[in-house]
């Protein structure tokens, strides 16, 4: 059940200080013994231009590294329409993947922004490649794609047992790298038991996806697998994984 309540954006909280912090920055400086005779007005928040809310908001995105999480213009979209809603004090309800999101786009974010300078590769050019990418594993695969990115070919089964968040599923798992053929063994294993809500996060919404005893094969973008965190060894970071998952029983937590 959706209810309304605040999300865990605890690292969205310094965004508008830092912002405010780079335009004040940018400003020039004050002349102290002018401001003491003729102070400058405190201005109502309806007087200043469009471009200034505009900059603004560049300045919020740029600050708090949102700009390199790599949405796509649907997520952009939606979260800008939530956005909307909120200052139309009619916020969207947040159920619990809404909080998980939040608390995996928190950990994305401190990630990035622990990160050396220069080591990042240009958001741009990462998307780019993994457009070209998912371009040729949906015809490969014959793949749809999520919203939130993640490829899935999910065969159905007689079952109606799907999972939901908070349960415990058993699951057989054969990972492989980005070309879908090479084996990663330190990502698979036979009847693995463990949380659906301790999983990365692509996983977890594709296990949603499926039934018991169904076959499915996920295409994992780096932002809903390991993302900015660490990698396992041997896995080369920031590629896509393919996932081929058979779900083979749904338990009490």
């Amino acid at each position: 059940m959706s209810v309304r309540c605040r999300l865990p954006l605890r690292w969205l909280a310094p965004l508008a200080a830092a912002a405010l912090a780079a335009a004040a920055a940018a400003a020039p400086p004050a002349d102290p013994a002018a401001q003491s005779v003729n102070p400058p007005p405190a201005a109502a928040s309806g007087s200043y231009p469009l471009a200034a809310y505009a900059a603004f908001g560049s300045s919020l995105v740029q600050s708090g590294h949102l700009g390199e999480l790599g949405w796509n213009d649907a997520q952009v979209g939606a979260f800008l329409e939530g956005m909307r809603a909120a200052f139309q004090g009619k916020p969207a309800a947040a159920d619990d993947a809404a909080r998980q999101f939040a608390v995996d786009m928190g950990r994305r974010i401190q990630g990035i922004a622990a990160a050396p300078p220069g080591s990042a590769v240009p958001v741009a050019d990462a998307k780019a490649r993994l457009d070209r990418y998912f371009k040729e594993m949906r015809k490969r695969l014959a793949l749809q794609v999520s919203a939130s990115g993640l490829g899935y070919n999910v065969t159905t089964s007689n079952s109606g047992v799907r999972p939901r968040p908070g349960e415990t599923v058993v699951l057989t798992v054969q990972a492989a790298a980005a070309d879908g053929a090479t084996k990663l063994p330190q990502l698979s294993g036979e009847r693995i038991r463990a949380k659906l809500d301790g999983m990365m996060p692509g996983l977890r919404e594709g296990l949603q996806m499926m039934t018991v005893g169904a076959h499915a094969v996920f295409v994992i973008p780096p932002a809903l697998s390991f993302g900015d965190g660490a990698w396992p060894e041997g896995v080369e970071p920031g590629t896509p994984l393919v996932y081929y998952v058979t779900l083979d029983g749904v338990g009490a937590p």
